[in-house]
């Protein structure tokens, strides 16, 4: 029996800024899926815990949002699942936290930034659901989470396991076989912004595999709200197929045997595509232009179009609609973002809508080849890794020659033009960039986002404008 799920956030959202200031942290992708995809792709369905006004524009229709939805979830007699938004991008993690056996004991699932998972009865979720609502309408601290009394502890995966205290050990050793088996492919959750890209290999593998087993999938994307008559490169399911050399246009160049084609993909000749690495998926009409290279791991979402001259090296993933030229790696970018002229750009997370003027360069590596620190708005932290890139909320905008230092973040609908380096740490709303600008107008961001989204055949809703003014008040 597969559990009723119920995807929530907590305080951890605030470690994936400036990506989870305009997005609930289950719909940030990783690899060609997020995690609420990777639960419809497993057949889950159930309720969605997020901040408002962003819980509005989720577009999925398999899902009831709120705490009130909790209560009218349907019984199946089963257990509920509790994942946090931030769970790894692993889908047989997803796969094997679904088919926990029905008799395995409640738990829950901590690591050092709060719940990463946790399972129990439907009164108990009832109650967990309360707590949650009480905390969300003053959140002035972490959650807790749910509560199981008096509790055994052990350690399973790297995370702390909680069971009831009365558990038999037969029980808790069984549950914590089935969660190690489950984890085996990646650490459980993501704890910051700056781990999606290092996840995106395994996350693009794991969700490949899981896609081929589904057989197709139709995406219901975040915030996008297609206007009428609209074809959107999203609406036709999804279905793969592997493309050997002979199914490629004459003067076309692959190498390696792990390429795989969704309808309607175009490849002009004199494109290059490398899949000895890892694999390379484009989906749905994506178009590529002479004199590209594609390496893998890479996923090109629905609708993508790389312009001629492209390279695109691998451990990479793009959203719906991007448009793509100069030299990418090891990046993810959101929907309808775009990098459409020649600049480097690596190590970096872009949300959504975000345009980045002719020549934009990030740098991923210190002169030092020191650990990058990164400031998300909470203080400068050590991320432990030596590349890191730009990491820029959804509606940034940079102007025709913009420098970004490493580990260098920008916050929600920023505009940043002028001389010199923006400072590594730019908040939301910022105008120009530099310390002490002015701050840009919600009123003026609005009017651009709506005309940008009208371009691409999408409507700018009243919960758009919801959230544009929250996180202008916040700013």
């Amino acid at each position: 029996m597969t559990a009723t799920v119920i995807l929530f956030e907590d305080h951890s959202w605030l470690g994936f800024r400036p990506l989870s200031a305009g997005q609930p942290t289950w719909e940030q992708r990783c690899g060609i899926f997020n995690t609420r995809e990777r639960c419809e792709l497993a057949g889950a369905t159930g309720a969605l815990l997020g901040r408002g006004p962003a819980l509005d524009l989720v577009t999925a229709p398999r899902w009831d949002r709120g705490p009130q939805a909790v209560a009218a979830l349907p019984d199946a007699g089963g257990p509920v699942l509790w994942l946090n938004g931030r769970l790894a991008p692993s889908a047989t993690l997803v796969t094997g936290l679904l088919a926990l056996p029905a008799d395995l004991p409640s738990f829950v699932w901590r690591d050092g930034d709060g719940v990463v998972a946790a399972r129990m009865t439907r009164q108990a979720a009832l109650g967990a659901a309360a707590d949650w609502a009480a905390w969300s309408a003053a959140p002035t601290g972490p959650w807790a989470g749910p509560g199981l009394g008096a509790t055994a502890i052990t350690a399973v995966a790297g995370l702390e396991l909680a069971c009831p205290a009365d558990t038999a050990a037969v029980a808790r050793a069984r549950l914590a076989a089935a969660l190690e088996a489950a984890a085996a492919d990646a650490a459980p959750a993501l704890r910051r912004a700056w781990d999606i890209v290092p996840a995106t290999s395994g996350a693009i593998r794991g969700d490949l595999e899981a896609a081929r087993s589904a057989g197709s999938w139709t995406r219901h994307p975040f915030g996008l709200c297609p206007a009428e008559g609209n074809a959107v490169p999203w609406a036709a399911p999804t279905r793969l197929a592997r493309a050997a050399p002979s199914d490629l246009p004459t003067g076309c160049w692959l190498q390696g045997d792990d390429l795989w084609l969704a309808d309607a993909v175009t490849l002009a000749p004199g494109c290059v595509i490398d899949s000895r690495r890892g694999p390379v998926v484009l989906d749905h009409g994506v178009d590529v232009a002479p004199h590209t290279l594609l390496e893998g791991p890479l996923y090109l979402g629905p609708g993508c179009r790389v312009k001629a001259g492209a390279r695109i090296y691998g451990d990479s993933s793009f959203g719906i609609g991007n448009r793509l030229a100069g030299e990418i790696g090891e990046s993810t970018f959101g929907d309808f973002s775009n990098k459409q002229h020649e600049g480097f750009i690596g190590h970096a997370v872009l949300g959504a809508w975000v345009n980045l003027g002719a020549m934009t360069t990030c740098s991923d590596l210190k002169n030092n080849y020191g650990n990058v620190r990164v400031d998300l708005g909470g203080g400068s932290e050590d991320t432990g890794q030596r590349f890191v890139g730009l990491m820029a909320g959804d509606h940034v905008k940079t102007a025709i020659g913009t420098l970004f230092n490493t580990g260098t973040t920008v916050g929600f609908a920023s505009n940043i033009f002028g001389a010199g380096m923006p400072p590594k740490y730019v908040p939301a709303f910022s105008w120009g960039g530099d310390p002490g600008a002015p701050a840009y107008g919600v009123g003026q961001a609005i009017a651009t986002a709506t005309v940008v989204m009208g371009r691409r055949g999408c409507r700018f809703e009243p919960s758009h404008r919801a959230m544009f003014e929250v996180l202008a008040a916040g700013a």
